[in-house]
């Protein structure tokens, strides 16, 4: 008897706990949350100088130069106003380099997924409104940080970057649509599929 009072109980636990994830799952202040957390977490990032987000030392910790080198593919080209290259940047400054940019691009990715996520909740929204609204507060927020980075010490502001950020929350946008269907094919396949937000 108690053995079963003990899984009944563990039951109604687990129920609850999936009632509640389900609620704020669809709680439009939750999920808009999430969104100003990860803006403030990249003005965090962005207000930071160079020497405190610096790469090399780690680099130089965990790889050699000479393997760095066989990784890197040696070349020049232009980025706003620099030339980068192994020559001017050395061989870390120059894979850095190609890692920071990365970053650009997976921080507005996750942006657009999450404005995504959040704008998902206004279910009379139509498809073609909600990706203009997760671009414009994607490139919205990329040029007003840009802007922000002229006044933060050993920081740049560049056009180029927003270009990057943009691409970033066009690549997070096309995956938020990618989960979506395949989130509607799985609740389409469940029986009594619950409307998809």
């Amino acid at each position: 008897m108690e053995g079963f009072i003990l899984l009944t109980g563990q039951s109604l636990v687990r129920e609850q706990v999936k009632a509640l994830m389900k609620a704020l799952g669809r709680n439009k202040t939750i999920r808009l949350a999430l969104v100003l957390v990860w803006m403030s977490f990249m003005f965090y990032l962005s207000s930071q100088p160079y020497w405190k987000q610096t790469l090399k030392p780690l680099l130089r910790e965990h790889i050699s130069e000479q393997q760095l080198k066989k990784a890197a593919p040696a070349g020049s080209f232009q980025y706003g106003k620099s030339v980068v290259s192994v020559k001017r940047l050395g061989t870390y400054g120059y894979v850095e380099f190609f890692i920071r940019k990365t970053a650009h691009v997976v921080e507005y990715g996750i942006l657009a997924l999450l404005a995504g996520y959040w704008l998902g909740s206004f279910r009379s929204m139509n498809g073609y409104k909600r990706t203009s609204i997760m671009l414009a507060v994607c490139v919205l927020f990329a040029v007003t940080d840009e802007y922000h980075q002229k006044f933060t010490y050993q920081r740049t502001s560049m056009a180029e970057d927003v270009i990057l950020d943009t691409c970033g929350a066009l690549l997070g946008t096309a995956m938020y649509y990618f989960f979506l269907k395949i989130l509607q094919k799985t609740r389409k396949t469940a029986p009594n599929h619950p409307k998809t937000s």
